[in-house]
């Protein structure tokens, strides 16, 4: 019961502390676009990974990477459901091939690979794709979107319901599946729910043990905690324009916030000890998965590591 009720109050903690206009960084897009940075401001050097792709398969540009472990990377093929796993020299390791939908995944410890569809979370082993555990659940009518594993029991999901966007979870031994539709984290002065626009593009990130996610439309970005905790701890003030955030990454000193506004594609970088921010082109760094130091972007059968400055 006890544990219930944390749950509970997490869903308004996660609005309220990090409310206020006045805790909302200023960001001026036009300004950072109009005078962008180079790529080799951004990264020290860029090596090209060729996957070795097993006969099967075809590695075009339906293919997304979407996470990255020690000595594996993960990529989905949606035409065919399945989870095609490599190893850091490109090498092809196995195929994880599903009954039902794959809708997101997130490797969690650099030991498990969560796997998240309509019902259920399934676990499989990182090394070999081999299956673990799954926990099937109702999901309440929330159309999920995106997963991310906090500690050993705790999941986080984000999804949409009657136009509007839903933080839910679930808890493994103890009460399953919970939601709740999301307010934005001004909600004591707007008391608005946040529109289902808000989770389009989300997903879950890491920095070091630390799980975040973020807002496609705002840009906001919640950190989540062990106790099924989640907090605000970065907002903007974009004034009046209104980009499409569609990937968000973080090391220890930065923020990289991937952006589509007016035709641009473009990676707003923001120092988090100085508060300064610039913009760079997506075509000359696009961003993928940060881990370890490196940037990890996926395309045309080979995965790029840029090495991050």
């Amino acid at each position: 019961m006890k544990r219930f009720f944390a749950i509970l109050s997490a869903a308004l903690l996660t609005a309220s502390c990090g409310l206020g206009g006045s805790d909302s960084q200023k960001i001026n897009l036009d300004r950072a676009l109009k005078h962008p940075a180079g790529a080799r401001d951004v990264y020290a050097e860029a090596t090209s990974i060729p996957l070795q792709c097993p006969e099967r398969a075809i590695l075009g540009q339906e293919l997304a990477l979407l996470d990255v472990a020690a000595d594996r990377f993960f990529l989905l093929d949606e035409g065919k459901n399945e989870i095609l796993i490599f190893d850091w020299n490109g090498e092809y390791v196995t195929t994880i091939a599903a009954a039902d939908t794959i809708i997101d995944f997130s490797v969690y410890g650099d030991q498990v690979l969560d796997v998240l569809t309509e019902n259920a979370i399934v676990d499989y082993a990182v090394t070999d794709g081999s299956l673990l555990a799954e926990y099937p659940f109702e999901n309440k009518g929330v159309t999920l979107k995106c997963l991310g594993r906090v500690d050993d029991d705790s999941f986080f999901m984000l999804g949409s319901k009657d136009g509007f966007a839903y933080g839910c979870g679930y808890i493994v031994g103890g009460i399953g599946f919970y939601s709740s539709a999301q307010y934005y984290s001004d909600y004591l002065t707007t008391h608005a729910y946040a529109p289902a626009a808000e989770v389009q593009n989300s997903r879950f990130f890491r920095c070091g043990d630390s799980v975040y996610s973020f807002l496609s439309r705002s840009g906001e970005i919640q950190k989540y905690e062990g106790n099924d905790f989640a907090c605000v701890p970065y907002q903007w003030d974009l004034g009046k324009r209104q980009p499409n955030f569609t990937n968000v990454q973080k090391t220890a000193d930065r923020l990289y916030l991937a952006f589509e506004l007016d035709g641009e594609s473009a990676v707003l970088i923001y120092d988090l000890k100085s508060k300064q921010y610039k913009a760079v082109p997506q075509s000359e760094f696009p961003l993928g998965i940060i881990y370890d130091g490196c940037n990890y972007a996926f395309a045309y059968g080979a995965i790029t590591r840029y090495a991050l400055r």
